[in-house]
């Protein structure tokens, strides 16, 4: 008997073998496990997220032209305030590798992906370091039971939350005047009581993986948005405003226009961020038959002035915040409908028309290759027959 039954334990599991199950093929990342990680070697399995985050601003944040020019000004003006003061956002790995000279590609990542996925806590109250950081082998994010064979996850709640942005969207000089206050335009809105976050707009769902799929099968076929579309996206401004000619009235040689524009979309003021960011509301009057074209317009920005009431437009002066007060803010609030009215005085025409228009106006200063060629000398011989 206990022949046979040492016969049946060799026999069967050859002729019925326990059901294979396919082993991920784990690509070859090597993560910091004491420390930061590249955003090279999370892009070996996050290759979806890695493709959108590579062509964003916070990826480029130390190596855009707007902020490399402000920044030197910056630095021309402040020295070493100006390396804390600019790169805590736009390098936020050089406090903690002491990197502020940006020589290492680590640091020249600007807002690299472990630097956000490794965060646990957000304190404003704290102008020194607002984020508080666990790097290492777990990785936080905004997706509940995930689960990885490459490295430990941690459901953090605060990456659904616009107190993750807050960080490095709200900014105050020194003197507590409010320089960048994006946070705060959307704490005061309406969006919050309607559960509508920062990244329910910038960061929205699009088709993707999360992870590729030789090593673990996505279910949802959906990414966060890892390009993080702002200001400077077109479908972004697009979404937020509304314009619309609400009335025209004429009266012989006078013509009234109303005109409302509506932030519709933006769940902080427009334009928010710097003051130096303006809308201008362009409306113009025109008859091609009487050959005339008349213009009027309104500007909705944050102004800024010095002590002396002087206007103060240059990036690197308003982000030292040295002696700077707000003269007037007149920016369009979140869901605000603001009407303004035009006169007009032109010769009566039958093909007169009105047309209104919103430009979005930075002047901001940049670096540009400019070559030069300079002819030295020049020869000329004549060669004989």
């Amino acid at each position: 008997m206990l022949r046979l039954l040492k016969v049946f334990l060799i026999v069967v599991p050859v002729l019925f073998p326990a059901p294979s199950f396919p082993q991920p093929r784990l690509p070859d990342a090597h993560l910091n496990l004491s420390g930061v990680t590249p955003s090279a070697e999370c892009g070996k399995c996050h290759k979806d997220i890695f493709s959108a985050w590579e062509n964003s601003l916070h990826a480029q944040a130390t190596v855009n032209p707007v902020f490399w020019a402000a920044y030197l000004k910056t630095y021309y003006r402040a020295g070493d305030e100006a390396r804390l003061l600019c790169l805590s956002c736009h390098a936020p790995l050089a406090p903690f590798n002491g990197d502020y000279q940006l020589k290492e590609p680590l640091t020249r990542e600007s807002v690299n992906c472990d630097f956000c996925h490794s965060v646990s806590s957000v304190d404003l109250k704290n102008d020194k370091r607002r984020y508080f950081h666990e790097f290492g082998a777990v990785k936080q994010g905004s997706l509940e039971n995930a689960k990885s064979p490459v490295h430990a996850t941690r459901f953090n709640p605060l990456f659904r939350q616009s107190l993750f942005c807050a960080g490095c969207h709200e900014y105050a000089a020194p003197g507590g005047v409010k320089l960048i206050e994006t946070f705060t335009e959307w704490e005061r809105g309406p969006y919050p009581q309607k559960g509508v976050h920062c990244q329910d707009c910038h960061m929205k769902k699009i088709p993707g993986e999360v992870v590729v799929p030789e090593v673990k099968e996505s279910p949802s076929g959906s990414i966060s948005t890892h390009d993080i579309a702002g200001g400077h996206s077109l479908s972004m401004r697009e979404k937020s405003l509304k314009l619309e000619i609400t009335a025209v009235k004429t009266h012989r040689q006078k013509v009234a226009v109303s005109v409302a524009v509506t932030n519709q979309g933006a769940g902080h003021k427009i334009p928010t961020g710097l003051p130096s960011k303006k809308l201008i509301l362009k409306v113009t009057l025109a008859s091609e038959k009487e050959g005339y074209r008349q213009t009027q317009e309104r500007i909705y920005q944050k102004v800024l002035v010095d002590l002396r009431g002087t206007p103060v437009t240059d990036d690197s002066e308003i982000m030292l915040g040295r002696e700077v007060k707000v003269k007037s803010d007149n920016r369009i609030r979140p869901e605000e409908t603001r009407i303004e009215e035009f006169v007009f005085f032109v010769p009566e025409a039958p093909d007169r028309k009105v047309t209104a228009a919103v430009i979005y106006g930075h002047t901001p200063t940049l670096i540009q290759e400019a070559p030069i060629y300079i002819q030295l000398q020049e020869t000329t011989r004549q060669i004989e027959p």
